[in-house]
C-alpha cells in the first residue's frame, strides 16, 4: 500500500508526466520524469506515486512505485519495460495527464557484400519471448553521401527461437556508385504484438 504526502491542502496542485524523448529499446531502461507545483511555486519534499497499465491496457491504472520530489519539485521513475505501456503520476486528489510508451524491439542492422555490386542486408530482433512478429522489415539504400535512401525492398520475419527473429533481402547497387552506399532499415507494428507505435508508418525515403 502507499501512502502518499500531499502539498498543503489550500494551494493549487498541479503534476506533470513525461516519457522519453527517443523510442524505448528492449531491454534498456526507460525513465518517466515530472514536475509537482503549486500556485506558490515547486513542491519540494512530496512523495509522488507511479500508477500504469499494460497492453492491451484492459485493467486499471494500478499503483507502481513512488518517489520524493526534489527541491525544484521535479521526480524521475525508472522502468523495465515488456510491452507498450501507459503510465500517469498522481499525488492525492490529482493526477498528470496520460502518458503513452511504446516499447521497440532490440535490433542490429548489418550487411555483407555478395560481390562487388550486390549485397545482403540482414536486421536482427530480439524481443521479450511471449511476442509474436510478423511484418516484414523495409529496407533502404542510398548512395554514400546523400541525406536519405529510398526503400529498395523488404525482407519476411524469419522466427529463429523464442524472442529472437530475423529479416533480410538482397540488394543490387549502381555501378556509378562504386560500392560506396549506406543503409537503413524501418520496423513495422504487429496487430497484437504490443510492441511499437500502431500509429507510425514506415516512409517511402529514408532520412539519415
Amino acid at each position: 500500500m502507499l501512502l502518499l504526502a500531499a502539498p498543503a491542502a489550500h494551494a493549487t496542485t498541479t503534476v506533470a508526466l513525461e516519457g522519453p524523448s527517443t523510442e524505448t529499446t528492449f531491454g534498456e531502461t526507460t525513465t518517466l520524469s515530472g514536475m509537482l507545483s503549486t500556485d506558490a511555486g515547486p513542491a519540494a519534499g512530496a512523495v509522488v506515486a507511479l500508477e500504469g497499465r499494460r497492453y492491451p491496457f484492459e485493467s486499471p491504472f494500478a499503483p507502481l512505485a513512488q518517489t520524493t520530489t526534489a527541491a525544484d519539485g521535479s521526480f524521475t521513475f525508472e522502468r523495465t519495460l515488456d510491452r507498450n505501456w501507459q503510465f500517469r503520476a498522481t499525488v492525492p486528489g490529482v493526477q498528470s495527464h496520460r502518458v503513452h510508451t511504446y516499447l521497440f524491439p532490440f535490433t542490429t542492422l548489418s550487411f555483407r557484400a555478395r560481390s562487388s555490386r550486390v549485397i545482403k542486408l540482414t536486421q536482427r530482433y530480439r524481443v521479450p519471448k511471449g511476442v509474436r512478429l510478423k511484418q516484414p522489415t523495409l529496407f533502404y539504400v542510398g548512395k554514400r553521401g546523400r541525406k536519405s535512401a529510398p526503400r529498395v525492398g523488404s525482407g519476411k520475419l524469419e522466427r529463429v527461437r523464442a524472442g529472437r527473429y530475423t529479416s533480410s533481402a538482397i540488394v543490387r547497387l549502381p555501378k556509378s556508385w562504386h560500392g560506396r552506399f549506406r543503409y537503413a532499415s524501418c520496423f513495422r507494428y504487429t496487430g497484437g504484438s504490443g510492441l511499437g507505435n500502431p500509429r507510425a508508418g514506415c516512409p517511402h525515403r529514408f532520412r539519415f
